[in-house]
């Protein structure tokens, strides 16, 4: 059985399921493109890190499925 788990995006309630951290981010990449695309062209260094950041912690945090 494969250890999925599901993330909420960082800036609304939708839910992303994958494997490993990459597939959940690559995953959320055309929703960001479509729905949050002020964060995608007004994000610089230090936010990246903060996504990232947030990301990983609530990758840790959240129950295999």
């Amino acid at each position: 059985m494969i250890d999925m788990k599901t993330i909420t995006c960082l800036h609304c309630e939708e839910q992303f399921s994958g494997e490993t951290p990459e597939a959940v981010q690559m995953a959320m990449l055309p929703h960001y493109k479509e729905a949050h695309k002020e964060v995608i062209n007004t994000v610089n260094e230090e936010g990246k890190k903060e996504w990232f950041a947030e990301f990983n912690r609530r990758w840790e945090a959240a129950a295999e499925e």
